[in-house]
């Protein structure tokens, strides 16, 4: 019985065009994420045959001082995903780099992703620190974007020591070149201190469309 076989390689050789600018039709196989791609002639490595499932849950593997200012932005350094991120830059989806700017998102492409954030808190001070963050998503330079995180109300000297922010899911179109990240809002006072929870916040993104 016949065999067809499609050109094929490694995502990185479809991308750096390795594999050349597929022809009106023709199809590459990568054989390491297990995509296929359709060629229109004219685009180097081809365009999705199918919009890939994107996942992407970013933890945060180290405490951070979230009260050092009034807007404090939320670093991530540990990604648990099958295809969605990449810290080369190089990835159909976001761009996410563990090493500088760990606050940043940048979207690759046209889509519409599902977020949810918890970030978790505890009150390292013995003095009666008062603190009550609000957490948000922004995309970039300032548009607030789907719901807020409130009510993690800590007051170290009765014992209330530990919280957690939480943005339930929503879902935004985004634009090839946008960039978001998250913020934390605090109290007045940057003298109580307040640090996240080792691997206890997270943010969960979602590719739909």
């Amino acid at each position: 019985m016949g065999e067809i076989l499609v050109k094929r390689g490694t995502d990185l050789a479809r991308r750096d065009g390795t594999l050349g600018t597929p022809a009106q039709g023709e199809l590459i196989y990568t054989t390491d994420d297990k995509n296929v791609w359709v060629g229109d002639g004219s685009t180097v490595g081809g365009l999705p045959a199918t919009t890939p499932p994107a996942l992407v849950t970013c933890y945060a593997s180290t405490t951070q001082d979230i009260n050092a200012s009034a807007s404090e932005l939320m670093e991530w350094n540990l990604h648990q995903t099958p295809i969605s991120i990449a810290q080369t830059g190089t990835d159909t989806d976001l761009t996410h780099s563990n090493s500088s700017n760990k606050h940043l998102f940048t979207v690759n492409v046209d889509c519409i992703l599902e977020m949810a954030v918890t970030i978790a808190v505890d009150a390292l001070s013995s003095t009666a620190t008062r603190w009550n963050g609000i957490a948000r998503v922004v995309k970039g330079p300032s548009t607030e974007i789907g719901g807020q995180g409130k009510g993690g109300y800590i007051r170290e000297a009765t014992g209330q020591d530990e919280t957690s922010l939480h943005i339930t899911s929503f879902t935004y179109e985004w634009s090839a070149g946008d960039t978001f990240w998250v913020k934390v809002d605090r109290e007045s006072s940057a003298t109580a201190a307040v640090d996240t929870t080792q691997y206890a916040s997270t943010f969960f993104i979602k590719r739909l469309a």
